[in-house]
């Protein structure tokens, strides 16, 4: 069984037939929209994102229309579904078979994911080569940023290359150790040393006889699983923590939400911003929803009346639905969606 089809199912359930299965499709492209990564929060999803960053719309339709086959979903409004007995039993079952990822964090780390595995990847590499004094070998990464940054980390460790390599070799075994059999035996197959050529995800797949998405999904939560242990014990994990090393980490805020952030913090109002970036002022609320979802200090209240903010929340709990035409219709008329959708987002509903 394809595992995108169980991580498709789980996010369907998550969703409750609150948003379409496009949205599922830009969570796990990674698509940075005020609207995504709000349901990155509202619906507790946020590993996920970006997970499946050459996923494409038509695979999403091909999806939909084998689940609808299958009888695991059912149609609950125009591109919203819920999951049928049967698909709640199989998502169930394939979940006790084979649990989702513990250590995804998409959310905090799609965009150095790679980095960070091109890095060690070649790091592991050439450490292996030098230690049985080999120079010459082809490179199993091509990207010349990685390769600078890899002769530069060589350098300004001189003639210590072989207490580098043993350092590195001790931190991935101990850290990998942390790991299941079968997540360590996939990174693992993935190295290249100077006695055997790293294998390709699909190679791995074949290799152990696994689902390739599978393969993918376990790959990508050992490689956020090892940044985020190597950063809680820098100590013991200094090396690989070093591989972090001035990797640039991107604002979750877009570009021109920074724009809009920066005339707020000037004491613009928003019908000012609007006029002043030539914007249309739901642009410009979109935005700040967007800087509410990622920016812990900011604050609501001169957008959201206490009054109003308590009037929203108890409507999202008492009817346990996150459909802003459903909540908007169950509030004072007078309330708009943009208080709606900035309470939402920093409340984290």
């Amino acid at each position: 069984m394809d595992y995108v089809q169980v991580i498709f199912l789980y996010l369907l359930k998550k969703m409750n037939g609150n948003r379409s299965v496009f949205g599922i499709y830009h969570i796990l492209t990674g698509k940075k929209t005020a609207q995504t990564l709000q349901d990155c929060r509202l619906f507790h999803v946020s590993k996920f994102f970006g997970v499946f960053k050459q996923f494409e719309r038509t695979t999403v339709v091909k999806l939909v229309n084998s689940l609808l086959e299958k009888n695991f979903i059912k149609e609950c409004g125009e591109n919203r579904y819920d999951l049928t007995p049967s698909g709640e039993a199989f998502l169930n079952e394939q979940l006790t078979e084979q649990p989702l990822p513990i250590h995804l964090n998409g959310f905090i780390y799609k965009d150095i994911t790679d980095v960070f595995w091109r890095r060690c990847a070649l790091l592991t590499q050439c450490v292996s080569f030098l230690k049985v004094q080999n120079r010459e070998f082809i490179p199993v990464i091509k990207d010349g940023r990685t390769q600078l940054w890899v002769k530069k980390k060589l350098a300004s460790n001189g003639n210590q290359t072989r207490d580098l390599a043993n350092k590195l070799y001790f931190e991935l075994e101990e850290m990998l150790k942390q790991f299941s059999t079968l997540e360590a035996s996939i990174f693992v197959l993935r190295l290249s040393g100077a006695h055997r050529v790293g294998l390709t995800i699909n190679q791995v797949a074949r290799e152990l006889q696994i689902d390739l998405s599978y393969a993918k999904i376990l790959f990508i939560n050992v490689i956020h699983g090892v940044i985020t242990k190597a950063t809680e014990n820098r100590e013991l994990f200094g090396t690989l923590y070093s591989i972090l090393e001035k990797i640039e980490t991107k604002n979750l805020l877009t570009e021109t939400a920074r724009k809009t952030y920066s005339l707020l913090n000037r004491g613009l109002s928003v019908e000012e911003i609007s006029r002043t970036r030539h914007l249309k002022q739901n642009t410009v609320e979109d935005h700040i929803v967007e800087i509410a979802l990622n920016c812990e200090n900011f604050s609501i209240a001169p957008f959201v009346a206490k009054e109003t903010e308590r009037a929203i929340i108890a409507v999202v709990t008492e009817l346990n639905t996150r459909r802003l035409k459903e909540i908007k219709d169950n509030l004072h008329k007078k309330i708009s969606y943009f208080e709606i959708r900035l309470t939402l987002a920093k409340k984290g509903f």
